[in-house]
């Protein structure tokens, strides 16, 4: 009798367990699958921006190499377009054809690589473009600029059912806050522009609520201090309408930056209203004589590069940004980290080339609109030792695009090229 109740139990049982395993196989494969496919997803995304990043890098470095003048600047940026169009080759691979990486695209970027590292061998010998070279570089310019925007547009992206619908991804690049040229200069080691004894923590409230104005601020205390190269104690501050948090130097006791919590004001004030206020309030705060530079509009808020001059000389690596309300005027951030670490009176500052004779050094591609003198940080001292140089700035345009290309007055080479390029409520120096 038992073993017909257990034939009988088992009989109605095996189905069912049958069924859960079965269940749990099929659960296990969506899920597997379900992995799988989210991993294939992230995979393509990383490599779709990857090459966006490099097409825009690619095109711009292209558009340099026009302008650029010596053989030694050249072979420098055609190397660099060489590997640039390598890894965008490498990223569009990985993509389907229809992102642009078919086997016409895949083999127009190695065909540009390999072009590029033959002239930046000839370069490296001293050899300059000759104008057919000219033609080819505009020609893969344009031909980039055509595979950067049908990228752009996202054609057929499975994952992204906006795209397939005809929106456009709406792509944020490049995410950079408008910063103008040479605004990653020297930021570590000792801060040349601090001197003097240290304040406590209690001066640093005084200071801060001072440097903003003790008239607008309705309290002041201290905060958590940040961290990095330079020790500050750290402030926070209530005004009216705004909290903001800021950073004073222990040493000296200066403002290394402060920034509002908050934005999104009105915009009651243009651009050159703002750069009036805010070089007001750099001038009675003891900054010296500055001139603006860049600029970048978001949220309400226009924010304005400085760097100080020193004899007619612009000294581009003690730079400033100031955040300006575009409501009010006022002013309620400062960034202040390049100008305390770089500050100092410059000597020799005497050009040992004229103006006639760098000018003789830029391409007459250029239309020149603007020619001074400046000091420039050197990114790796271009074998002198040197960590700045004194620079002709040569400001002009090329086929609508502006460029600014630096003259070392010293030895004439030229040591820097940058493009100019448009970006949300600013402009953006590659």
């Amino acid at each position: 009798m038992k073993a017909i109740n257990i034939r009988r139990v088992f009989r109605h049982t095996l189905p069912i367990l049958l069924m859960a395993v079965a269940m749990a196989f099929g659960l296990w494969q969506w899920q597997s699958a379900r992995a799988l496919e989210m991993d294939l997803k992230a995979v393509r995304e990383k490599a779709y921006y990857s090459a966006l990043d490099g097409l825009i890098s690619l095109e711009t470095d292209l558009s340099k190499v026009l302008i650029a003048q010596s053989p030694g600047q050249q072979a420098l940026l055609l190397s660099g377009i060489a590997s640039l169009a390598a890894g965008v080759a490498e990223n569009l691979a990985a993509l389907p054809p229809a992102y642009g990486g078919d086997a016409d695209a895949l083999k127009f970027l190695a065909q540009t690589a390999d072009y590029a590292k033959t002239l930046a061998t000839a370069a490296a010998e001293g050899n300059m473009l000759s104008e057919t070279d000219v033609e080819q570089i505009t020609l893969l310019q344009s031909k980039c600029a055509e595979l950067r925007q049908h990228l752009e547009n996202g054609v057929n992206f499975d994952y992204d059912e906006r795209v397939n619908a005809g929106e456009k991804m709406g792509i944020d690049y490049p995410s950079l806050m408008y910063d103008g040229p040479f605004s990653d200069g020297r930021r570590l080691g000792k801060a040349r522009g601090l001197t003097g004894g240290n304040v406590t923590a209690e001066e640093a409230v005084a200071i801060a609520s001072a440097f903003l104005g003790n008239e607008r601020v309705l309290s002041a205390q201290r905060a958590a201090d940040a961290g990095g190269p330079v020790p500050t104690w750290g402030v926070a501050l209530a005004l009216a309408d705004v909290q903001i948090t800021a950073s004073v130097t222990q040493q000296g006791g200066k403002m290394l930056w402060m920034a509002p919590e908050t934005a999104g004001f009105k915009v009651e004030l243009d651009i050159e209203e703002c750069i009036l206020h805010a070089k007001a309030f750099l001038t009675s705060r003891g900054f010296g004589e500055v001139t603006d530079s860049f600029y970048q509009i978001y949220d309400g808020m226009a924010v304005i590069n400085f760097a100080a001059v020193q004899e007619e000389v612009v000294l581009y690596p003690d730079l400033v940004k100031v955040q300006v309300r575009m409501d009010t005027g006022a002013v309620i951030g400062l960034e202040a980290n390049n100008y305390w670490m770089n500050h100092g009176p410059r000597e020799r500052l005497h050009p040992q080339i004229t103006k006639e004779e760098a000018a003789a050094r830029v391409t007459n591609r250029l239309s020149v609109k603007r020619v001074r003198l400046c000091v420039i940080p050197l990114k790796d001292g271009l074998g002198t030792g040197r960590t700045e140089a004194l620079c002709w700035e040569f400001d002009g345009m090329y086929e609508n695009n502006r460029y600014f290309v630096y003259i070392d007055a010293e030895t004439g080479d030229e040591v820097e090229v940058l493009k100019v390029v448009p970006a949300s409520g600013g402009s953006l120096t590659m």
